[in-house]
């Protein structure tokens, strides 16, 4: 599952590869405004709150990682 999401008129696309997520609920803990818990670890991304607001947050989750699972494109 993917979204498009849009900051300084770029646009992002946020991804989590589900098939090498390790669910390690470091994307839900850190920014619930956008990763949520499908009911079995794995995340989905859900865009709550302005990009403004979180974008550098993303990129952060995204390069903490463990399992490289969150993409940006």
């Amino acid at each position: 599952m993917s979204q498009w999401v849009y900051h300084n008129r770029r646009s992002v696309s946020v991804r989590v590869d589900i098939d090498t997520c390790t669910a390690c609920e470091l994307c839900y803990d850190r920014l619930p405004e956008v990763f949520v818990d499908k009911g079995d670890g794995i995340p989905l991304v859900i865009i709550r709150v302005p990009i403004e607001n979180v974008y550098e947050d993303i990129l952060q989750v995204a390069e903490d990682c463990p399992s490289g699972s969150i993409i940006l494109y």
